[in-house]
């Protein structure tokens, strides 16, 4: 007799995910349990507050079927902010929507280590802030600046549910996500006074958190001028389409302003135009290789020039349509960026590592609170913790 796989209370959870709420009978059907299975599963997910009833589905004929759905407020994931000088914590929910803005954290001396220990902290005194949440921190995502020290960040949190990624890699994530439908494979483009370029294959990024920002502006460029890089290379993609070279091809006028690209964009400077144009026409001729070996369905754009996205991507379209394969780039979307927050993108990216099938059959496995006290699970780990942990 063959026995039937057992199908976990973490398992029938993800049907609860970024869908509709469900009945019990439409649940026994997309999980193959019997009723009786279906209603313990989903018993033991009432018991710890992640699902609870909808309102009734409508009737056929008879008495309306209950309908059940995830529970936002029955938890919270966490974004932490590392920046070179500061460092941001923001709460969510479990739908992924944000319940706080993000609040500076007071560093203190000691390195990341003491930073994080700090964020955390400060993470946990804003969930005791809100009333309406239960408390249980489900997971922590972590965004770290470019000169992060060589810590196993993971290792940090001792096995608790974490994301870890560089500030370009979130905000691809979190423009990815808010695609519908969802994007699989991606290119995300920062173009500022450096031109980035995070790369998304099945969803995630690739690289790791590690990867320079500024890489893919140092790759060499067709520039017709031999122009020279802070970084030693000729004719470097950000020499040749980077703000300072979009400025240097404004009007001499608009040149010396603060905020030079800004204001000939508003302008609807011609000279603006055609430099901005330019830029992405030669970041195109260098994404053409990766656009054919990756396939990405999307690529979009983002800088910090409001309206500027628009003429850097019909310089983009220009490149790639006129030199790629028609097989390649047909379907292929380009638009530029209406999210990219960092903050929502590891917060996003932390809620699938939080409620992942493990991870809630772990959260459903611990003994539940009796205290009356909040229930962060997992429960925070202190530097001190966390050599001892090492050694």
């Amino acid at each position: 007799m063959t026995v039937p796989p057992r199908v976990s209370a973490g398992e029938v959870f993800q049907h609860f995910r970024g869908t509709s709420p469900l009945t019990r009978a439409r649940l026994s059907a997309l999980t193959g349990l019997s009723r009786a299975a279906t209603t313990d599963r989903m018993r033991t997910l009432a018991s710890r507050g992640l699902i609870g009833p909808a309102n009734e589905a409508p009737s056929t004929g008879g008495r309306p079927s209950a309908q059940f759905r995830l529970m936002p407020n029955s938890g919270a994931v966490m974004s932490v902010l590392l920046g070179a000088s500061e460092a941001k914590v923001q709460a969510f929910d479990l739908s992924g929507q944000p319940l706080s803005a993000a609040k500076p954290v007071e560093t203190v001396r000691g390195g990341y280590a003491a930073i994080l220990d700090s964020c955390l902290a400060s993470a946990y005194s804003l969930l005791d802030s809100m009333d309406d949440i239960s408390g249980q921190l489900v997971a922590t995502g972590v965004v770290l600046d470019e000169g992060a020290p060589d810590l196993d960040w993971p290792e940090y949190f001792a096995g608790r549910p974490v994301v870890v990624d560089s500030a370009l890699g979130a905000m691809a994530t979190a423009e990815a996500l808010s695609r519908t439908p969802r994007p699989q494979n991606m290119l995300f483009l920062d173009v500022g006074k450096t031109i980035g370029c995070a790369v998304l294959v099945h969803g995630r990024t690739m690289g790791g958190f590690r990867t320079s920002k500024e890489a893919f502006g140092h790759t060499p460029g067709k520039g017709t001028p031999t122009l020279p890089c802070a970084c030693g290379i000729m004719n470097c993609l950000q020499a040749i389409a980077g703000e300072e070279a979009i400025i240097a091809g404004l009007s001499s006028d608009l040149a010396d302003e603060p905020d030079a690209i800004s204001g000939a964009v508003r302008r609807s400077d011609a000279a603006a135009v055609s430099a901005l144009r330019q830029a992405g026409r030669d970041i195109g001729d260098t994404l053409l290789g990766s656009i054919h070996l990756l396939q990405p369905e999307f690529i979009t754009v983002r800088t910090r020039w409001p309206g500027a996205a628009d003429f850097l991507l019909a310089g983009l379209r220009e490149a790639i349509y006129a030199s790629g394969v028609p097989a390649v780039t047909e379907n292929l979307v380009l638009a530029s960026s209406t999210t990219g927050s960092p903050a929502t993108g590891i917060a996003l990216r932390a809620l699938d590592a939080g409620l992942a099938v493990e991870s809630v059959d772990r959260l459903l496995s611990a003994p539940p609170n009796l205290s009356g006290q909040r229930n962060y699970w997992p429960a925070p780990l202190k530097s001190i913790d966390r050599q001892r942990h090492a050694s």
